[in-house]
């Protein structure tokens, strides 16, 4: 029997293609990567006004905490776990921010990718992830990758001379 549903163009394999990611804490080689990325207007890693940073001030946001994450060994982003709430609660934030050219799809196997390392080194219960109200790349991440939206905390920054919030969300894993 011959089908007469219509069938979808495959999709490019250029597009669809995943990269080959590894991450490590930033080293003096990553460095003009690292400040490069902070060129991005979009670049939200830990403020709401990348571009604006003077490199005293982005190391000051970058940390012990942060990991250099590579695509293909090209330096593409930034990522950082904190405990929130007390220590033995398994509750985290993960601040992670890809450059704003990447696609979507990156982001989604990124965050799988550094999910799937955290819970090897971690137990975790609750992973929070947030994003400025005016980050049309990290909502759209969180959205689409089936995250909780929590709610938003209402005017915590100005952004093009409005009063903006955050966005809270997160994944739960039941106990096992």
């Amino acid at each position: 029997m011959t089908s007469i549903a219509p069938v979808a163009p495959p999709a490019d394999p250029a597009e669809r293609a995943l990269p080959r990611w590894s991450a490590r804490a930033g080293t003096a080689a990553d460095r003009a990567a690292v400040l490069a990325l902070f060129t991005d207007p979009g670049f939200f890693f830990r403020t709401d006004r990348p571009d604006t940073r003077s490199e005293q001030e982005i190391d000051q946001l970058l940390g012990d905490d942060t990991r250099v994450l590579h695509a293909d060994g090209e330096p593409v982003g930034l990522y950082a776990l904190e405990h929130e709430g007390s220590e033995h609660g398994c509750h985290y934030v993960l601040h992670l921010r890809l450059r704003s050219d990447v696609p979507l799809h990156w982001w989604h196997d990124a965050y799988r990718e550094i999910v799937h390392a955290l819970r090897w080194r971690h137990e975790l219960v609750r992973l929070s992830v947030r994003f400025p109200e005016f980050d049309p790349a990290g909502l759209a991440f969180a959205r689409s990758a089936g995250l909780t939206e929590e709610g938003t905390l209402a005017g915590v920054t100005t952004h093009e001379g409005r009063r903006r919030g955050t966005v809270f969300f997160s994944q739960v894993w039941a106990e096992s």
